[in-house]
């Protein structure tokens, strides 16, 4: 169990994280308290600080005030906003890669449970289609067995509704017995999950 309680974050004085200058000079998180016990949705609208309090949790970004507690020794795998996949690389091999044991035979298993056709597999990550790179993305972290901790920011955005569907189930059964974060603004995929919602107050 992970217990996050009174986290405060203000950006300000060019401190905001990439991407993220329209923070600056604004409190995005102001007392939050969360508990992750298993896996979790955290629901919020654009700009709320969901992405600024999952950067804490994998320590790129340092609170204000609050504390956190459980996450000594935890191994975390993460999914960010932007796919950060190795663009020479085949999906296949960008899962291998960090997945500590998964065989590229399994990982060609779940792409193509997530509607990758043949030639998908074989095509490097920089000429796929975003909804691919984020599939990927996807299967990256969850298929990354070493890890006992899952942080998902926005993982299905760029799918269409069944995709989405797809995606969910993935995440539902890959994620199983492990903490997990997983971060969205979409009411249909929070519910597909059948996850413990925590919504961010606006």
């Amino acid at each position: 169990m992970i217990r996050v309680t009174g986290l405060c974050k203000t950006f300000g004085g060019g401190d905001a994280p990439a991407g993220r200058a329209g923070e600056t000079g604004r409190q995005v998180l102001a007392g939050v308290d969360l508990t992750i016990d298993g896996p979790t949705v955290l629901m919020g609208p654009s700009g709320q600080g969901k992405t600024t309090l999952l950067r804490i949790l994998m320590g790129l970004e340092t609170p204000d005030a609050g504390s956190i507690e459980g996450l000594a020794g935890r191994r975390i795998a993460a999914m960010f906003q932007e796919d950060r996949l190795c663009p020479q690389l085949t999906a296949a091999d960008n899962i291998c890669l960090t997945g500590r044991g998964v065989t590229r035979a399994e990982a060609e298993a779940e792409l193509r449970a997530l509607g990758f056709a043949d030639a998908d597999l074989k095509t490097p990550a920089a000429k796929l289609s975003g909804g691919q790179k984020r599939r990927a993305a996807l299967l990256r972290a969850l298929l990354c067995r070493g890890a006992d901790l899952l942080l998902l920011d926005e993982p299905f955005t760029g799918m269409d509704g069944a995709l989405v569907g797809q995606a969910a189930a993935a995440a539902v059964r890959l994620a199983a017995g492990r903490d997990t974060l997983l971060v969205t603004h979409d009411r249909q995929a929070a519910a597909l999950l059948g996850w413990p919602v925590t919504a961010l107050a606006e």
